[in-house]
C-alpha cells in the first residue's frame, strides 16, 4: 500500500547562485552594486565553493531547480564545470544570461555539460531602447544573435522582461515576440528599488495593476507557453478574482504562488552570503561558515516568512495566504519586513481569509507508472497535479488513477507538449566536451529540386534560411510551401513604416530581380534604410533612407544580380569584408560593374596570394597553424583581440561542415595544394 501523500512546507524550489558582480553591461536596473562590476570581487566563491554547495544541496534535495547567474555568469569561466557537477548530482542547472556572450560555441558547451536552459533577457523589442537601458550600443542585437545560437543547437531558453513605465506598453507585443522566438516561458520581472536601481522609479501601482491583469489574461488563454510575473504576488490575487479555479494560486495547490522569498526560494551572493531575496539585503548567514541546510531551516527572517504576521492592509486582506504582498517594497520604504506592501491597490472587502489548498490522504490508489510519473512533476506542482487526477479519476468512476490519466490532463493543459525537462541521468553520462549536433530537417522532394535548380552559391544559404524557419515554427520538414513563402515575402522584419516614395525605390530596385535574389537582397536594404532612418531619429523610413542604403550596398560599383547575392549569402562574419575588397579590386581594375565571375576571379587570386605567405611562413601544407604564425610575426595581428575573434569564427564555421573543400571549389583547392607541395619540392632541392 501506498504511504499518504505529505509535502514539505518549506521544500526548497529555487536557489539562485550570484556567481560574481562582474558584468559587461551596465544595466540601469540591476540590483547588484557596480562598483566591482567590470573587475569582480576579491572574495567570489572559488569553484570548490560552489562544486561543495552544488553536493550540499544535492545531498537532501534533488528538486531544487539550481540558477545561476550573476552578474553576467559567462564572464565565469568554470561555468560549465559547475554545471556540469550540479547535473551530475541530479540537479535541475539553469544559467541566467544578458544572452550577449551567447556565441554558437557556448552554447553548444553549456548544453553538453547539462544545462538545462538559460534565461534570457530582453527588455524592450526597441533595439535602441533596450540598448539604453542595458548600457551598451548594439547589445540588444547580441543578445538576439544568442537566442538564435539557442535555436541552431536545440539548448531551451526562457525570454526574462523587466518592465518599467517606460517600455510596460511592450507586455503584449514581448508575448508575441516570445511565443514566436521559440521560448517555451516568459517571465515578467517587476523591480524593487535597490543597488542601481534606486537611481529608477518603480512603475506605479496603476501600471502595475494593469500589467498583471494583462499577463494573467494571456496565461489563460496560452496552452504552449507559461507566462508568469516574478516579484509580483498580485499576480496571485488577480488570478483568483478572475477564476477562483485558476490553476495559479495556492487555493488549487499551485505551490508556486505569492512571494517565495524564504519560503520555497533564497540566493547565494558571490561571497557566500545568504539572502531571502535579492532586494531583501540582509544575510542571514553565509555558507564558508555554516552548511546551507543549517542557515535555511534556522534563519529567524525565513521563519518569519514562513509564518508572517501581517501588519496594515495585507494583514486584514482575504488574499493574504495566497498573495501576501511582496515583503522587499516596505522594507525598501524604510518600513518593516511585514508591513503594507505599498504597491498594492487592492481594498480588503472583510470577508474571510481564503486558504490554500491543504495535502490530503491520497483518496484513490495510484499505479506504479503514475507515481513515477507525478514523481517527475515539480514539486511545487506536485499537490495541484496529484488533486486534479484524483478528481478527475473519480469523475470517471475510476478508484485507481493511472499514467494515461496524467497524460490526459497534461495534454488538456498543454496540448502534448509540457514544458522540457531533461533527462538528467542521461546527460550526467555525456562528457564534458562540445559536440557538434546535428539538427538538421528532412525536406521534401520537391523542395530538394527547388533547391538544386537554385545556382550552387545560393543553395547553401537557402538550405541555412529555410532550416532556421522552420525550426523556429516547429514545423517537422523543409517543404515546397515554404520556399514559395520566403521566395514571396517582401517586408521580412520591419519594425517602422515606409514612406509610398520610399516603397517605390525599393520595389523598382528590386523589380526585375530573381526571387533567389530577392531573398537575399530586399531584407539587406530594408535593415540598412531603418538604419538609416533610426540615425535622423525618425519615425518613418523615407525615399532618402533607402537611397542611403542602396549606395552603400553598391558601395559605387555596379553589381551584377547573381554577384551581389553570392555576397549576401556569404556568412555573416566574412560578408562585410568580401563586399569591400570585391569593390576595391573593381576600382582597382577600373571595372564599373562587378560579375560572379569578377568575384570568382578576385577569392582565387587573393586566396593564391595566401598560399605564397603561407609558403614565406614555411609551411607545407594548408592548416589553421597559418594565423598562429602570422600572429607572431605580423605587427598588425599581435595583440588584437579582433582579430582573434574574426579568426576564431571563421575556423569554427569552416570545422563544422562535413566537406570544408567545397567552401572554396575543389579546383582552386587542388591548386593550392599543389602549389604548397612545389614549395616543398623547391625547399628540398
Amino acid at each position: 500500500m501506498n504511504a499518504p501523500y505529505t509535502a514539505d512546507a518549506n521544500n526548497l524550489f529555487l536557489l539562485a547562485i550570484n556567481l560574481t558582480k562582474r558584468c559587461n553591461l551596465a544595466c540601469a536596473h540591476c540590483y547588484m552594486d557596480a562598483e566591482t562590476m567590470k573587475h569582480g570581487g576579491e572574495n567570489e566563491l572559488t569553484t570548490e565553493e560552489v562544486l561543495g554547495l552544488l553536493d550540499d544541496i544535492a545531498g537532501r534535495s534533488t528538486e531544487t531547480m539550481v540558477v545561476l547567474t550573476g552578474g553576467e555568469p559567462l564572464m565565469r569561466g568554470d561555468l560549465e564545470e559547475l554545471v556540469a557537477h550540479g547535473t551530475k548530482r541530479g540537479l535541475a542547472m539553469v544559467v541566467g544570461t544578458n544572452g550577449v556572450a551567447l556565441t554558437d560555441r557556448r552554447v553548444q558547451s553549456l548544453k553538453v555539460a547539462g544545462a538545462m536552459g538559460v534565461g534570457i533577457s530582453v527588455d524592450s523589442l526597441d533595439p535602441e531602447k533596450h540598448d539604453v537601458f542595458r548600457g551598451l550600443p548594439g547589445a540588444w542585437e547580441k543578445t538576439m544573435q544568442g537566442i538564435e545560437a539557442c535555436k541552431r543547437h536545440d539548448l531551451p531558453f526562457q525570454v526574462h522582461f523587466s518592465v518599467t513605465e517606460s517600455n510596460a506598453d511592450e507586455v503584449p507585443s514581448m508575448i508575441d515576440f516570445t511565443r514566436a522566438t521559440g521560448a517555451r516561458v516568459l517571465n515578467v520581472f517587476f523591480l524593487v528599488c535597490t543597488g542601481r536601481g534606486e537611481s529608477m522609479s518603480d512603475i506605479s501601482p496603476l501600471t502595475y495593476e494593469r500589467v498583471l491583469n494583462q499577463l494573467v489574461a494571456a496565461q489563460e488563454q496560452s496552452r504552449d507557453m507559461l507566462i508568469r510575473a516574478r516579484c509580483a504576488p498580485h499576480f496571485k490575487r488577480i488570478a483568483y478574482q478572475r477564476n477562483p479555479a485558476s490553476t495559479l494560486t495556492r487555493a488549487t495547490g499551485y505551490e508556486g504562488g505569492g512571494c517565495l522569498a524564504g519560503i520555497h526560494y533564497c540566493r547565494i551572493t558571490p561571497e557566500g552570503g545568504v539572502t531571502a531575496c535579492p532586494y531583501i539585503p540582509e544575510e542571514e548567514g553565509n555558507i564558508r561558515d555554516t552548511k546551507f541546510w543549517d542557515i535555511w531551516s534556522q534563519s529567524h527572517t525565513f521563519q518569519s516568512l514562513r509564518n508572517p504576521k501581517l501588519q496594515g492592509k495585507c494583514g486584514s486582506c482575504e488574499f493574504q495566504k495566497l498573495c501576501g504582498g511582496c515583503r522587499a517594497r516596505p522594507l525598501a520604504m524604510g518600513d518593516s519586513l511585514m508591513d503594507t506592501d505599498p504597491w498594492c491597490i487592492h481594498v480588503p472587502d472583510g470577508s474571510a481569509v481564503i486558504e490554500p489548498l491543504v495535502a490530503q490522504p491520497k483518496k484513490l490508489a495510484w499505479s506504479n507508472e503514475a507515481e513515477q510519473r507525478l514523481s517527475r512533476v515539480p514539486s511545487f506542482l506536485r499537490k495541484m497535479v496529484r488533486s486534479r487526477a484524483e478528481s478527475y479519476a473519480l469523475g470517471l468512476g475510476l478508484n485507481v488513477v493511472t499514467e494515461e490519466h496524467l497524460a490526459a490532463l497534461a495534454a488538456k493543459r498543454f496540448g502534448g507538449n509540457g514544458p522540457p525537462r531533461p533527462n538528467m541521468q542521461e546527460v550526467a553520462t555525456q562528457p564534458l566536451a562540445v559536440q557538434l549536433p546535428d539538427n538538421t530537417l528532412p525536406w521534401s522532394e520537391q523542395a530538394k529540386e527547388r533547391l538544386a535548380a537554385m545556382p550552387a552559391f545560393l543553395q547553401e544559404g537557402v538550405r541555412a534560411i529555410a532550416g532556421d524557419v522552420a525550426r523556429s515554427e516547429g514545423r517537422l520538414e523543409v517543404n515546397i510551401k515554404l520556399l514559395d513563402r520566403l521566395e514571396s515575402e517582401q517586408q521580412p522584419g520591419r519594425s517602422l513604416p515606409w514612406a509610398d516614395e520610399a516603397e517605390k525605390s525599393l520595389t523598382d530596385f528590386i523589380a526585375e530581380k530573381p526571387p533567389q535574389v530577392r531573398m537575399f537582397v530586399a531584407p539587406a536594404l530594408e535593415s540598412a534604410a531603418e538604419q538609416f532612418g533610426k540615425k535622423r531619429r525618425t519615425t518613418m523610413v523615407e525615399k532618402a533612407d533607402i537611397e542611403a542604403a542602396i549606395a552603400q550596398l553598391t558601395g559605387g560599383v555596379e553589381w551584377e544580380e547573381d554577384a551581389l547575392a553570392r555576397v549576401l549569402s556569404a556568412p555573416d562574419f566574412i560578408r562585410a569584408g568580401i563586399k569591400k575588397a570585391a569593390e576595391f579590386n573593381a576600382r582597382k581594375e577600373g571595372l564599373e560593374r562587378i560579375t560572379s565571375g569578377d568575384l570568382t576571379r578576385f577569392r582565387n587570386n587573393a586566396m593564391m596570394r595566401a598560399v605564397q605567405r603561407m609558403k614565406g611562413f614555411g609551411m607545407q601544407e594548408l592548416s589553421f597553424d597559418a594565423y598562429e604564425i602570422a600572429r607572431d610575426r605580423v605587427p598588425r595581428l599581435k595583440e588584437n583581440p579582433e582579430a582573434d575573434k574574426r579568426f576564431d569564427a571563421i575556423r569554427n564555421f569552416v570545422v563544422t561542415r562535413e566537406t570544408p573543400g567545397d567552401l572554396l571549389g575543389q579546383d582552386l583547392l587542388e591548386k593550392m595544394k599543389v602549389q604548397l607541395r612545389a614549395n616543398k619540392q623547391n625547399d628540398d632541392g
